[in-house]
């Protein structure tokens, strides 16, 4: 059922509620939500690469058992090349992307984060509580945390979820390819 649309007076009505609201509540509730959710959409994504690992695996296991078949050969190495694709671009998604950060002459690279462990883990301790404590200064606890949750979706953006896209792609276009194949040598058969 939808809901009817909101009224220019309603919405004004609305928006000056949320105009009362104190900013510094807000803006933290605001970042906390957009990290976790970059988070989560991780977990997932890991998820469902390690679907595609497991299924991927069975599948190999059952297509080279049946190899020796000479009705199904073609198809079935048709669909293991493209099962073997699937799994090796789902393992990348999943696969740590750790490079530390090296910092020359006393300065940091760009896209330096302190948040994350990768970049801070080359920081001595006193460098690092020197890093955090001016990330904490009023006016940078919130481009410390915008900096991070970009950094999240970056990395979300740009490395998982391409090759989860693509593993689930060439894991469809197996199946699809060798059913055709399969339904040809059959009939030919």
């Amino acid at each position: 059922m939808s809901q009817p649309a909101l009224t220019d007076a309603e919405r004004a009505a609305i928006h000056e509620r949320f105009a009362q609201v104190p900013e510094r509540g807000s803006t933290d509730h605001l970042l906390r939500l957009v990290q976790q959710h970059h988070v989560t959409l991780s977990m997932m994504a890991d998820t469902k690469a390690n679907i595609i690992i497991t299924v991927s695996s069975i599948m190999l296991t059952l297509v080279l058992g049946r190899l020796s078949d000479p009705d199904l050969r073609i198809a079935l190495m048709v669909l293991g090349f493209f099962t073997l694709l699937a799994l090796l671009l789902a393992i990348l998604a999943v696969l740590p992307k750790y490079r530390p950060i090296r910092h020359r002459n006393d300065r940091l690279p760009p896209g330096f984060n302190v948040l994350f462990f990768g970049h801070f883990a080359m920081l001595d301790e006193k460098e690092f509580m020197e890093r955090m404590s001016a990330a904490m200064q009023p006016g940078q606890a919130y481009a410390t945390v915008v900096r991070d949750v970009y950094s999240l979706g970056s990395y979300l953006a740009h490395h998982k979820y391409p090759y989860l896209r693509l593993s689930y792609l060439f894991f469809i276009a197996g199946f699809i390819l060798a059913c055709i194949v399969a339904g040809v040598e059959l009939a030919l058969a």
